[in-house]
């Protein structure tokens, strides 16, 4: 017999407070590092693939908190990249 598996459930309110976090640690990093765009496809390619290279790491350690904030780096930058995409100042 098939055995099923029942993912626990998470909250709307847990939803929406990760959605202020990216929210804030986006505004950090533009207060930090200005808010010159990405120049393209390829350097957004570049700065998200290194991310993940540093969210693997963490992930080997095992560190809970070190994962969420490799986690929240891959989102601002997916989040400022449509951004760029979005006020389309991408040169190629």
């Amino acid at each position: 017999m098939e055995q099923t598996f029942e993912r626990k459930q998470i909250s709307v309110e847990t939803i929406d407070e990760s959605l202020v976090e990216i929210g804030r640690k986006t505004a950090f990093r533009l207060e930090a590092k200005g808010y010159g765009t990405f120049a393209s496809t390829h350097e957004i390619l570049g700065i998200i693939a290194e991310e993940y290279d540093e969210l693997k790491d963490a992930i080997r350690k095992n560190d809970t908190e070190e994962i969420k904030q490799e986690l929240l780096d891959i989102a601002v930058s997916c989040h400022f990249a449509i951004a760029c995409i979005n006020e389309k100042t991408l040169d190629w």
